[in-house]
């Protein structure tokens, strides 16, 4: 049997967090990371190799795996404490019953992700600050970023996507995202390979044909014809031309260069 670290695809996974983790500044020594985790496939991934970069680097730092119960119905609440004491990682399980409210409050038709979403954040930075924590790890991957700066584009007239590291508004937490750069598909292929419990979310996945799903489906269509889409699309949004832009904040009433 192949070694899980020499297992291409690790080492590719590993490889591209590594790298935005040293690009992006995204851990330094002494930091306390709240690492969330929904018990999705791309949150066990992100704290597997979490913990993998923290038994090779050369920095200290601790990791604290939280789980936000949103008291969906039927979440089998023994999987992740399960999982979290065989990985020997610390965490906590925070329960708040956001599930009730996003189902009240979102109107027919209309997703309950963005709702969803602002509570959940909530509920993790005052989780942050309760348990001494001055980063928080989510998630999202390489083609969340590309959804997101899509549905930005054509929905909310911005050209914005995800940030790999940033400072929340109230100056007292970093948001990290190690996986930015990393492909679904290798995160897919590798969880599947590990036979780990997937946990669905009952909430968002109960729902079709919104924007997000949209924006996968338009993307999947278009690398079908141009198979390094997804590839310059990313590259994209690390070449950034603001002079080729229109936005007056910009503007310095010079002629640009071409």
């Amino acid at each position: 049997m192949i070694k899980i670290a020499q297992d291409p695809l690790y080492q590719k996974i590993n490889r591209a967090i590594g790298q935005s983790i040293v690009d992006f500044g995204m851990i330094e020594s002494g930091d306390k990371i709240l690492v969330a985790i929904s018990g999705g496939k791309d949150s066990l991934c992100m704290l597997y190799f979490l913990q993998e970069f923290q038994r090779k680097a050369k920095i200290t730092f601790d990791i604290l795996a939280v789980n936000v119960d949103q008291k969906q119905p039927d979440f089998p609440i023994h999987v992740l404490p399960d999982l979290f004491k065989r990985w020997g990682v610390a965490y906590q399980i925070v329960e708040q019953d956001t599930f009730s409210v996003v189902k009240s409050k979102t109107l027919p038709g209309k997703s309950y992700c963005s709702l969803c979403s602002r509570l959940r954040r909530g509920i993790l930075y005052d989780a942050a600050r309760r348990f001494g924590c001055n980063k928080i790890a989510l998630g999202h991957h390489r083609d969340d970023v590309l959804e997101t700066f899509l549905m930005n584009l054509f929905f909310s007239g911005q050209l914005s996507a995800m940030p790999a590291n940033y400072l929340i508004q109230a100056e007292d937490l970093h948001v990290i995202r190690p996986l930015f750069s990393v492909h679904e598909d290798w995160i897919e292929d590798f969880v599947q390979a590990q036979k780990w419990a997937i946990i669905p979310c009952n909430l968002c996945g109960s729902q079709e044909n919104m924007k997000r799903q949209e924006m996968k489906a338009l993307l999947e269509q278009l690398q079908e014809q141009h198979p390094r889409l997804r590839e310059t699309a990313f590259g994209a949004l690390q070449n950034i031309e603001p002079r080729f832009l229109f936005d007056k904040k910009l503007w310095k009433h010079d002629v640009p260069k071409a």
